[in-house]
């Protein structure tokens, strides 16, 4: 979270400290001191982002931070001077490394440089916790002509006649006045003040709920211990150690604070089970009892999961030879009991929602969010509020998401050419035994019963057997359809799927799922520009994490982006990546192009391991593709006619470009026309 830090000290020859050795210390830069005749330099593993600012009737020589410096020892030579006034600031870790500097720059140029000081800026990133700045400033303003003013003058005191006073030793009296501000203590406390309210700015725009504010906790009203800077010095690991007392201290009042909350709110908020009437009660132990599980929202959610996997580890089972009807029977009546327990908490999770969040919006939020904050609800014991409710409902939307597209990642496309290949091959075998009295596939739709009277035992046993695997095959087949069109019809709302073949929903949904990770309804003009120019959907550091993970280097996990996790899973999406990758200036080709060859090897061994234990299995592997063609093949004409095939605007465009077309072939055949003519006439040619 963001906190408040800034320190100012001076840098002064009373202290037996050097301007020019701060600064090379600072920026990590090696500077002459031309008093001391060496050079001091001080070695960084991070090199600081350093930079100068300078005010307007300031010399050319003030942005050289050797000259600069130097000229600064030139000019005050007392054993006391004070070379520079330093500032540390801590940087807010909520924003990027640009934005940290642009913030910083704004503050230094309004607060300092415009009052007339240069001021050396070193921004320090060793450690990404700990991103700060050093900003040196110069005491003494400069005159118009570019020269050193004065930091203060000299003023004799007289009496009210005019005449010199003189203090008991006979010297006359005098006071220093200060021409410049920037030494009092209320000047500190504005900058201060200036620093947190810049800050604060900032994270509001950006949306970030953290300010911070340059007043004690004691000031603020705040019961609260306060931690301390760490720094680098040799006191930082007891400040750290305390810093952790003070932490657990919090902990242990947060705690102790979130307890009381829940022992008030348990007397106000029902349990959801507490919203059931009294025949709801009763399907609820009904449908518990043939779901072999309790009726609530997480268990249910563990029951569809289960469901679905099980039903797609059919396609497996069934593949290997092993008979799946009686497991599909279950799933379907399991299936059915869940759905109608779904419905039944529906009902009670939109009544629930309505007593505690009236002022939720039914029409801007879906059932499975609803759900969702009521089990959050449930399991916190608080009724979320104001923006905190907010910020629950976006959490819900985004976890959500991430869960529906991590269930397409399975290879369907493989699984739906291998029961393809496992269709046909059972048909044929039921075709030849229909065909020895005289049946074919058709009749088997109104045959009885007592027909297969005249096929010997063993035939209505084929007969049986090929019947059920082609049940099978229909149902997980049915599975594998809803994946794609449950991603499709978010990006194409409607499109009319069931004209579009397999493969071509395959391309669709692979592009789909690569560039437009929010699954937002895509229009026409969006596909003419990704055709156009493909959109870099990752970064640099984002191309080298996914070429770590698919070299073995890195595991799914350590990926921080949860699009590109989701993007190296699909086979398709993969090739996509890659090619993208290939486009990335700073990524060199021989580093795909090894990975590349450790993949097409590993795919080799998975193949032949599947071709070894499942029937009819075929090798189905993506080849390299770059962006740009694989977009141009994915959305053709034809697949673009289908995906908006109940799009208004869409069928418009189409009818303009054909009376446009159809305008331009007229007037083609116009003129070639009138060119035999004039050929005829013994006219010039055209």
């Amino acid at each position: 979270m963001a906190i408040f830090h800034m320190s100012f000290s001076n840098i002064s020859a009373g202290k037996g400290r050097s301007a020019i050795a701060s600064a090379a210390y600072r920026s990590g830069e090696k500077l002459f001191d031309d008093q001391e005749g060496r050079h001091y330099f001080y070695a960084r593993s991070v090199m600081p982002e350093s930079f100068i600012l300078t005010p307007k009737n300031a010399p050319e020589w003030a942005s050289n931070r050797e000259q600069l410096w130097n000229e600064v020892e030139k000019k005050d030579r007392k054993s006391n001077s004070r070379y520079a006034k330093e500032f540390n600031v801590a940087l807010p870790v909520e924003l990027s490394e640009s934005e940290q500097k642009e913030l910083l720059t704004k503050y230094v140029q309004e607060n300092f440089v415009d009052q007339g000081m240069v001021a050396d800026v070193a921004i320090h990133r060793d450690h990404p916790d700990n991103p700060h700045a050093h900003v040196m400033l110069t005491n003494r303003p400069f005159n118009p002509d570019g020269s050193w003013g004065l930091k203060a003058k000299t003023q004799y005191i007289k009496d009210e006649n005019g005449k010199q006073l003189l203090t008991k030793s006979g010297f006359p009296k005098q006071r220093k006045i200060w021409l410049v501000d920037w030494d009092k203590k209320e000047k500190i406390n504005q900058w201060r003040h200036n620093w947190a309210v810049s800050v604060n700015q900032v994270l509001e725009q950006k949306n970030i709920p953290d300010r911070i504010s340059e007043k004690s906790f004691e000031n603020q009203g705040i019961d609260e211990v306060p931690t301390q800077h760490e720094g680098i010095n040799s006191k930082r690991h007891e400040r750290k150690e305390f810093n952790q007392q003070v932490k657990d201290y919090r902990k242990a009042k947060a705690s102790y604070k979130n307890n009381q909350e829940k022992v008030i709110n348990r007397g106000h908020l029902d349990s959801l089970s507490k919203h059931f009437s009294f025949n709801e009660k009763r399907v609820v132990k009904e449908l518990s009892h043939e779901l072999k599980t309790y009726i609530s929202l997480e268990n249910l959610d563990d029951k569809r999961r289960m469901l679905f996997n099980w039903k797609n580890s059919t396609l497996i089972k069934h593949a290997v030879g092993e008979d799946v009807t009686k497991q599909l029977l279950t799933i379907n009546q399991q299936e059915s009991s869940l759905k109608k327990a779904d419905e039944l908490l529906n009902k009670v999770v939109d009544r629930t929602t309505k007593k505690l969040y009236p002022e939720l919006d039914f029409e801007q939020t879906t059932q499975a969010e609803r759900r969702e904050l009521i089990k959050e609800t449930d399991s916190e014991q608080t009724v979320f509020k104001g923006s905190e409710l907010n910020e629950r409902l976006m959490n819900i939307r985004d976890d959500l998401l991430a869960q529906q597209l991590l269930t397409f990642t399975k290879r369907p496309y493989v699984g739906w050419k291998l029961l393809i290949q496992q269709e046909k091959e059972v048909k044929i075998e039921l075709k030849y035994t229909l065909m020895i009295h005289d049946d074919n596939l058709e009749s088997l739709e109104h045959v009885d019963q007592g027909l297969l009277e005249k096929y010997s035992p063993t035939e209505q046993q084929k007969i049986t057997r090929a019947v059920k695997d082609l049940r099978t095959i229909m149902a997980v087949k049915q599975v594998i359809q809803t994946q794609y069109h449950e991603v499709l019809k978010r990006a194409f709302p409607k499109g009319n799927f069931n004209e579009l073949p397999m493969i071509k929903q395959e391309q669709a949904y692979t592009a789909v799922m690569y560039y437009d990770p929010a699954l937002k309804p895509c229009k026409v003009e969006t596909i003419a520009q990704w055709q156009e120019k493909p959109p870099r959907v990752f970064t640099t550091q984002e191309h080298q994490q996914g070429l770590a993970y698919l070299s073995g280097q890195l595991s799914l996990d350590q990926l921080e982006n949860h699009h590109l996790q989701r993007v190296l899973k699909h086979d398709g999406t993969k090739q996509l990546f890659l090619g993208e990758c290939k486009a990335d200036p700073m990524i060199k080709n021989s580093q795909i192009e090894k990975i590349q060859k450790q993949l097409k090897a590993q795919q080799a061994k998975d193949d032949q391991y599947r071709k070894a234990n499942m029937g009819h299995y075929q090798p189905l592997n993506y080849k390299p593709v770059s962006p740009n063609y694989y977009l141009k093949t994915a959305f053709s004409d034809a697949i673009m006619t289908v995906l908006y095939a109940h799009d208004e605007d869409y069928q418009r465009q189409r009818q303009a470009q054909g009376l446009k077309e159809t305008e331009w072939e007229m007037a083609k055949k116009q003129r070639q026309h009138q060119t035999r003519n004039r050929h005829e006439d013994g006219g010039m040619h055209l």
